[in-house]
């Protein structure tokens, strides 16, 4: 079997996105929060490490909190580590924030047993402003993801 290599590979659910995020009449009514509730993601790459997009948060300011965000998982390969993390984006003043695959999870134990959990990062809730999105990726670099291994996401935030 080929090892996955996926740098990025993308969720086939990607472009498919809820329409929250394409609808910017509602999306930035302030002081409500919002839930980005990605579908699940289902490997079927062969197994191996690599990175997987998982989906675009929206553009503009966004207050993220974090204890009240999820990481869903099923139990990966022995000694499998998941990251959560974002791709480099632009903020409005030109800005560039370089890409961090620990933003919200690091080293995660995808290989010790399913996961069901709020984000371990950051400590506290986090405004991020980006032009044109936050892309949110995954990534396994320990361990194997193995074909049928899920992997879902659920972001809480409010519009500033």
């Amino acid at each position: 079997m080929a090892a996955f290599t996926g740098s990025p590979l993308d969720s086939t659910y990607q472009s498919n996105q809820e329409a929250t995020n394409r609808d910017n009449n509602k999306r930035n009514d302030p002081q409500v929060l919002k839930v980005q509730n990605f579908p699940v993601y289902t490997h079927a790459a062969g197994a191996g490490t690599g990175e997987v997009n998982i989906g675009t948060l929206p553009q503009g300011e966004i207050t993220i909190f974090p204890d009240l965000c999820r990481v869903i998982s099923s139990q990966f390969a022995a000694s499998a580590d998941l990251h959560i993390g974002h791709r480099a984006y632009t903020q409005p003043d030109g800005t560039a924030v370089a890409e961090d695959d620990n933003a919200w999870g690091d080293n995660l134990d995808a290989g010790g047993g399913a996961i069901d959990a709020a984000f371990t990062l950051p400590a506290a809730p986090t405004v991020y402003d980006s032009v044109a999105g936050i892309e949110v990726y995954a990534m396994v670099d320990t361990g194997n993801i193995e074909d049928g291994d899920t992997i879902q996401l659920v972001f809480v935030y409010a519009s500033n």
